[in-house]
Parts: C-alpha cells; sequence; structure tokens
C-alpha cells in the first residue's frame, strides 16, 4: 500500500443536536493523530466548545458492540435490492452503507483483504458499480460489526511539475463536486516558510521568513516533505468526506479521498446517552 496520510473525520457534536445545521469541524477529528501534527492550532475558544465531543469521538470502531446498534444490524443484512436501497444508504462507487460484508460480495465486487490499523474487517475493493477512473485503488472498512462505514479511495499517480499543478487542478475539480453533494466545505492549508530577501528603510538586505502561497515554485517539495499540508472537509446529516494532497517517495503526486458514515457514530451516541 502506498505511504500515505490516512485521514480521519468526524464532525463535533453541537448541542443536543449531534449534527446540527452549523457543524464545526476540527484538526483533532479530521487527521490520524499518528500521521499528521503539522496543521495550525486552533484557537483555545474553538477548542473549549469541541472537548464534550472528543472523548467519544476517539472510540475506536473496534470498541463499539452490537447491542448498541440492533436496528442498523438489521439494515446491514437486508437485500441490496435497489428498490430496498434508501437514499442515504447510497455510498460512493456503487457501494451501500452499513451493507455487510457477505450483502457486498452479493453485489458482484470483490474484496480482498487487507490490513489497517485500527480499521478491523479492511478489504481492497474491486469490480465497483461506479467505478471512477481519476482514482486507482479504493478500501472499504466495516468495522467489528460487520457494517460498511468507511471508504477510502486513492488518486492514480501524476507525473507532476514543482508547482504541483496537475494535482491542483484535480483537487480542485473534485472539491467542487463535494461542495455540490455535501456542502459545508472547509479547507485547511497550512504554508511551508520560505527565506525571502528583502530591504530594510536604510537600503540594507535583510532576510525574512514568509508563507509560501499554495502552487508556488516548491510546491511539490514541500507537500513531500509536509513543510506543506493541504486538504478540505464536506458533511452532511449522514455523511463526511476528506479531500487531500499528497506526493510519494518518487515525487508522484496522487490525491486522497476518505468518506465516514457519520450516522453511525451518532446512533452510538444516542444509545450511549440512553443509557446513562
Amino acid at each position: 500500500m502506498k505511504n500515505i496520510v490516512l485521514l480521519l473525520l468526524v464532525v463535533l457534536v453541537s448541542g443536543t443536536n449531534v449534527f446540527a445545521q452549523e457543524t464545526t469541524i476540527t484538526q483533532d477529528f479530521l487527521l490520524d493523530p499518528n500521521v499528521i501534527a503539522s496543521v495550525e492550532p486552533k484557537e483555545d475558544a474553538v477548542r473549549n466548545a469541541e472537548e464534550s465531543a472528543r472523548q467519544l469521538l476517539e472510540q475506536k470502531p473496534r470498541e463499539w458492540r452490537k447491542r448498541n446498534f440492533p436496528n442498523v444490524r438489521k439494515m446491514s443484512t437486508m437485500s441490496t435490492s435497489p428498490k430496498q436501497i434508501q437514499k442515504n444508504q447510497i455510498a460512493p462507487f456503487g457501494l451501500i452503507w452499513k451493507a455487510s460484508i457477505n450483502a457486498t460480495k452479493n453485489q458482484g465486487i470483490i474484496l480482498t483483504k487487507i490490513e489497517e490499523k485500527d480499521y478491523p474487517n479492511s478489504f481492497s475493493a474491486t469490480n465497483l458499480p461506479k467505478e471512477i477512473d481519476d482514482f486507482s485503488q479504493v478500501d472499504v472498512s466495516f468495522g467489528e460489526d460487520d457494517m460498511l462505514w468507511r471508504v477510502i479511495a486513492y488518486g492514480k499517480l501524476l507525473d507532476d511539475d514543482a508547482s504541483a499543478t496537475k494535482v491542483l487542478r484535480l483537487y480542485n475539480i473534485y472539491s467542487a463536486l463535494l461542495t455540490t453533494k455535501y456542502g459545508n466545505k472547509q479547507e485547511f492549508f497550512t504554508p511551508a516558510q520560505i527565506e525571502v530577501k528583502v530591504k530594510n528603510d536604510s537600503g540594507r538586505e535583510t532576510t525574512v521568513m514568509e508563507n509560501a502561497p499554495i502552487g508556488n515554485p516548491q510546491f511539490l517539495s514541500q507537500l513531500q516533505s509536509g513543510s506543506a499540508v493541504l486538504y478540505s472537509t464536506y458533511n452532511n446529516s449522514e455523511v463526511g468526506a476528506a479531500l487531500a494532497i499528497n506526493v510519494d517517495g518518487d515525487g508522484k503526486s496522487y490525491i486522497v479521498l476518505d468518506y465516514k458514515n457519520l450516522a453511525l457514530l451518532r446512533s452510538k451516541e444516542k444509545r450511549t446517552l440512553d443509557a446513562l
């Protein structure tokens, strides 16, 4: 598997409505903390407002218990006939949210077992009902409760220029599409620091550090080293998505698109609150 950034997206619980119309998505919930730690920190006021959601959202899928999802589990074993699939169950690439492993195989999808830390029952999925040419690999995770809850797609490797022009173009195309479908776009950019020579009031030349913009002449290498980070998030009441740009060790650029089914987190929280 490519050495990539795995994005972990969840949505802030707001008041009594877990997925209210106005949600706040933060770096702590979006990213795998073991991979990226360079995103600029949020203000203290925002952190304090989000603290009440942290413990619930940091729980791993393997900690979920089947008794917390009786209705969802029943849905995962239902027929995959198109007439019986509700709109909010339609997942990317023709997959079905909350479907079991067997139900997914019954769609004609080929699942090849892969090992991925913190994501039990993960598979590489091929022969998908709806494939997209820009992506070379799609992985899915069912968790220990055997319900499809995560889909992550890796873009094809691009021979890019130093400014990462090709991958930026692709990123902007998919960003516009995701905004149309899911809404609530939030973009996060950590710029690299570069030295710039300027003249002071006395006319002497000095060196200062400035933020390098997106698409600057060294943007590809900055993304590769991690000194620059660019990603965006999107969400509605059912699904959250994260779109990122990555560059591998050979300098090939590609996009990563990571979807999570937020309805499962909402179901878990509701049942936890009912039990308290």
